[in-house]
């Protein structure tokens, strides 16, 4: 299993490229589908679907582009639980409102694609239209009670991190 993260666009929000038995998904897709053509093109897996934490624009930008070019789907109006399956990884989908209201994450043993919801120096914002302090709690509380300690968390901008037990819970004061 490989994930390869690509910063693109004004924002450098980021798009994940994970690859697993010769299957790929784009997660976050946001802007400049040439350089994201080229990272799957590169890794020889087949495309198998593009999917969004969120509908900001930084994150959908490239979906039309990548989806007409591979033929796939943009995967759409996912819930709690669902999966989505790349060679033998299953992504549950979290759904986790707060920055927006159709917020999800993705949650693997051993990892979690965040969106925009977490950080590892803060959370999403909440005073954008849709946004909401009430739903981000809620959020922050099923993020930990879900992500195990030391899982890697691969946000919608920023680096990578390795989360600790407690971490999502500790934003709630920002949040009272």
């Amino acid at each position: 299993m490989e994930i390869k993260r690509i910063a693109v666009g004004i924002l450098q929000a980021n798009c994940y490229l994970l690859v697993d038995g010769g299957e790929a998904a784009v997660i976050d897709p946001g802007d400049e589908p040439q350089k994201i053509i080229d990272a799957i093109e590169k890794s020889g897996a087949k495309l198998k679907f593009i999917a969004n934490t969120h509908r900001h624009f930084d994150h959908i930008g490239a979906n039309a582009a990548i989806a007409e070019k591979f033929g796939v789907e943009v995967m759409a109006n996912l819930k709690d639980g669902d999966i989505l399956a790349i060679g033998k990884l299953k992504l549950k989908v979290v759904e986790t409102s707060g920055h927006t209201p159709d917020g999800i994450c993705l949650a693997e043993n051993g990892f979690v694609i965040s969106g925009d919801t977490l950080f590892e120096d803060g959370i999403g914002r909440t005073d954008l239209e849709g946004g909401s302090d009430a739903q981000m709690a809620a959020s922050l509380k099923k993020l930990d009670a879900l992500i195990p300690d030391g899982a890697a968390v691969y946000p919608g901008h920023g680096d990578v991190f390795i989360y600790r037990k407690g971490m999502a819970r500790e934003w709630l004061d920002y949040l009272n």
